[in-house]
C-alpha cells in the first residue's frame, strides 16, 4: 500500500493506494498515529485508489476511528470504490463512519 498525506491547519487528508490487509493495516496505523501525535486529529481517508480491504483492514479502520475520537478529532472516509461501498453497507459500517463522495466534501464537513 502507498500512503501520501497532505495537511492544512484543520484537516489531514490521507490518500490510500492499493490494498488494506493484514500487513498494510499496521503501516496505516503508524501513519495515523504520527498525525495524531502531532495534533492532526481531523483526518480524511481517501479511498479513491484503494482497491481492496479484508477484515483486518476493517478492524484497523474502526480502531483508528476510535483513536481519532479519543484524541478530540474525527476520522472520515471518502471516494469509496463500488466493492468497498458494498462491503461497508453489508457490514453496517456506513452507520459508524461519515462517508463522502469526494475529498472536497469530506474536508468541508469539518468546517460545518
Amino acid at each position: 500500500m502507498e500512503i501520501t498525506t497532505k495537511s492544512n491547519l484543520e484537516v489531514s487528508v490521507v490518500h490510500l493506494k492499493g490494498e488494506l490487509d493484514n500487513e498494510s493495516s499496521e503501516y496505516l496505523r503508524k501513519n495515523i498515529e504520527k498525525l495524531i501525535e502531532s495534533e492532526k486529529v481531523n483526518i480524511v481517508l481517501d479511498f479513491k485508489e484503494l482497491s481492496y480491504s479484508n477484515s483486518a483492514g476493517l478492524r484497523e479502520l474502526i480502531a483508528l476511528y476510535k483513536l481519532a475520537n479519543a484524541s478530540g478529532g474525527n476520522l472520515k472516509l471518502c471516494a469509496l470504490q463500488p466493492q468497498l461501498e458494498d462491503l461497508f453497507s453489508f457490514t453496517n459500517l456506513r452507520k459508524v463512519f461519515d462517508i463522502y463522495q469526494n475529498e472536497d466534501e469530506a474536508v468541508a464537513s469539518f468546517t460545518v
